[in-house]
């Protein structure tokens, strides 16, 4: 029985793909049929057994996983009948498995329909609209600083804060017709230190939908990570809509300092754009930043520095590969796109 399934696995790989294939250039069906309608109700299931468990079941699926494989590397070097044609048959048949069920449960999320059509919103923008946009989040972000610290010099004490793994999804209505996404949840991945050596915050985990938030970054990341992954699980694949999605949420979002969060996350990455075009420019606007606003994000700068690695390029250019492969044409730098909507959209 074991071995049927194996072929059928293997068999499966070439009508998988033609249907992948079939669907990329159909969104419009995606987004109808599979992310508003099947997509639910997979969600819905997985979260009644998932989200009553403290921790990550997906992390522990992804500890056997890599113990089966490397006990089938061992099995292949000690047991001389277990020849190398067994061992890449059952790795395929492993692999193959895999991927049918990340398309199923999540990965055709990637191929709906885009954000910005949905809503109506122009990804364009020339370098006035750039400057325009930055200068209104720093007056923002400027004024919200003082009013909670009392000083543009002294930076805001971000620790201690309630559970940050809870913050209410306002407006998530604006992104999907279903509740169930209302009151999701995000955990604390078992493997936050890797995660942290890795150079991410955040990922979600398509087999099981939980979202896994590196609990060990600063205030300011986990706010972003947390309704970054909420925006996965509510099946927004795209990284810059997931990230649109977060500066969206803790924007609209009733307390100040989740709100604060957003200004300094969309004054980054529009200071990056700038960056690239007018360096001199994006250094003249960067520095009206009250001082205790530069130091905050210096302290999240200083936690990410303590992980640098020389491993770090590595699984970064894993995931941009990985990105790639499920249609996100710039892979990692697709993060980036999300300055187009931060620009031209109207709260």
């Amino acid at each position: 029985m074991r071995k049927k399934l194996k072929i059928f696995l293997w068999i499966s790989l070439l009508p998988h793909w033609i249907f992948i294939e079939y669907i990329k250039s159909r969104p419009l069906m995606v987004e109808e049929f599979y992310s508003q309608k099947i997509y639910p109700l997979i969600y819905k299931t997985y979260s009644f057994f998932f989200d009553k468990i403290p921790f990550s079941i997906g992390d522990i699926i992804y500890l056997l996983t890599l113990f089966l494989i490397f006990k089938l590397i061992i099995k292949y070097f000690k047991d001389y009948g277990y020849s190398f044609f067994k061992l890449i048959f059952d790795l395929g048949a492993l692999l193959s498995g895999m991927i049918l069920l990340f398309n199923i449960t999540w990965g055709i999320n990637y191929y709906r329909l885009p954000l910005n059509e949905k809503l109506n919103i122009k990804t364009i923008y020339t370098q006035t609209d750039l400057e325009e946009k930055f200068d209104f989040l720093i007056n923002k972000a400027n004024e919200l600083h003082i009013s909670l610290s009392g000083s543009d010099s002294l930076p805001l004490k971000l620790t201690n804060k309630k559970d940050l793994l809870k913050i209410s999804l306002y407006g998530y209505d604006k992104f999907s017709e279903s509740e169930i996404f209302k009151n999701s949840i995000r955990k604390k991945s078992l493997f936050s230190t890797p995660l942290s050596y890795m150079g991410f915050s955040g990922y979600i985990n398509p087999f099981t939908l939980e979202g896994q938030i590196n609990s060990k970054t600063p205030y300011l990341n986990l706010i972003i990570s947390d309704l970054h992954e909420a925006a996965h699980q509510m099946g927004y694949a795209s990284e810059k809509e997931a990230n649109f999605i977060a500066y969206f949420f803790s924007y609209i979002n009733p307390d100040p300092y989740v709100k604060y969060a957003s200004l300094i996350f969309a004054i980054r990455y529009l200071n990056s754009a700038l960056y690239d075009i007018d360096p001199k420019k994006a250094k003249e606007k960067i520095i009206r930043l009250n001082y205790g606003i530069i130091e905050n994000i210096k302290n999240v700068d200083s936690f990410w520095q303590k992980y640098k690695n020389p491993f770090q390029p590595i699984f970064k250019i894993s995931y941009d590969k990985f990105l790639k492969a499920n249609s996100q044409e710039k892979g990692i730098k697709s993060y980036n796109e999300v300055v187009g909507l931060i620009i031209n959209y109207k709260f």
